[in-house]
């Protein structure tokens, strides 16, 4: 579609309903169409970005199971840890480890070792 507008705006042919058009065929704003028609004509790329979304490594995993499963205490121990990768937002965080938890990802924490050995 991106590619289609590019070639009626490179002919002075594209007009703000085409625009609209691919929007609401889309699911997007009119001003995301238009940010994609500049990336195109920037880049040469006419596809759509593709979003990479934030993914829960198997350390940072581990990491919430010694929090107890606490996400608001995870995110501050990722904040006190620091590094080089960017640590997402509460909301972004707790969206991803449902989404996982959901999905049948295990999470150990200490607190099921403590209620196995109660119950031998």
């Amino acid at each position: 579609m991106v590619r289609r507008l590019l070639e009626r705006q490179q002919a002075g042919e594209l007009a703000t309903r085409h625009v609209r058009a691919v929007a609401e065929t889309v699911g997007v704003s009119e001003r995301t169409v238009w940010r994609w028609l500049e990336q195109a004509k920037t880049t040469g790329r006419v596809e759509a970005p593709v979003r990479q979304g934030y993914a829960v490594s198997d350390e940072v995993w581990e990491l919430l199971g010694e929090a107890g499963g606490n996400v608001s205490e995870l995110r501050r121990r990722l904040v006190a840890a620091g590094g080089e990768v960017p640590i997402p937002s509460m909301a972004t965080l707790s969206r991803v480890i449902r989404r996982d938890r959901r999905a049948g990802r295990a999470l150990l924490t200490g607190r099921e070792c403590e209620v196995s050995s109660m119950l031998r």
